[in-house]
């Protein structure tokens, strides 16, 4: 056997073993998730986006609250919109124990659905915060966001995407990843399906399909260094 050959091999076996040094030229995905983990206070509620514009987020009254159960804690979350133009929505997620009757500290964020102009049909609507996305009887907190399509984008050029987070501990909740990139396939499919229809809409609907498909398929890099913590 020669030395080339034998060269060729080990790298080959590199890149079977090393999907990363593979992906490193990938180009980045035109989504990012907002945090890829949010840090539950100890007591009380806070604001992860590090300011008090949304208002306090303990001032939820506890009938709005959408409770379910995963594992050994209960997922509270109250989405509030969406309003103005950008569909904002002022999003408190919160957690307790089962014996608890109501969440105790928790976080809140705000986000947007602009991207819903050029989605507008969608199967599962309307759009579920909480849900068993896996079926394994654990509802994961889904939180819908949107992505420019291009690089300096109207209202009408945004793409609608939902990351999907699990309880990591009592704690925290974590990105999943998986779930993430199969409801981003899903909102893909949905995408694709609005394309009988014309108009100058329909571009901007299959970029963002194809936007999205990319992130499912792993064919794009989360710039996950830039996502907020």
């Amino acid at each position: 056997m020669t030395f080339r050959l034998i060269l060729l091999m080990v790298l080959a076996g590199l890149l079977i073993c090393c999907p990363v040094i593979a992906g490193s030229s990938l180009s980045p995905c035109l989504m990012r998730p907002p945090h890829i983990e949010m840090r539950l206070p100890l007591h009380g509620f806070t604001r992860l986006d590090g300011d008090d514009i949304g208002g306090r987020c303990d001032q939820v009254p506890f009938k709005n609250w959408i409770r379910k159960s995963s594992g050994s804690l209960d997922l509270f979350v109250y989405a509030n919109g969406p309003s103005g133009s950008g569909r904002y929505w002022n999003v408190s997620i919160a957690v307790a124990r089962k014996r608890h009757s109501k969440p105790v500290r928790g976080v809140c964020l705000e986000t947007s659905t602009v991207g819903w102009r050029t989605l507008q049909q969608y199967k599962k609507t309307p759009l579920a915060w909480l849900d068993d996305l896996d079926k394994d009887g654990n509802a994961e907190l889904i939180l819908w966001n949107s992505f420019p399509i291009r690089e300096i984008a109207s209202q009408a050029e945004y793409g609608l995407m939902a990351w999907v987070y699990r309880p990591d501990s009592k704690d925290a909740l974590a990105i999943d990843w998986n779930l993430s990139r199969r409801m981003a396939r899903d909102i893909a499919g949905a995408y694709r399906s609005t394309l009988e229809t014309t108009g100058p809409s329909k571009p901007i609907r299959i970029e963002a399909a194809e936007a999205l498909e990319q992130f499912a398929g792993e064919r794009c890099a989360v710039p996950q260094n830039h996502a907020r913590q």
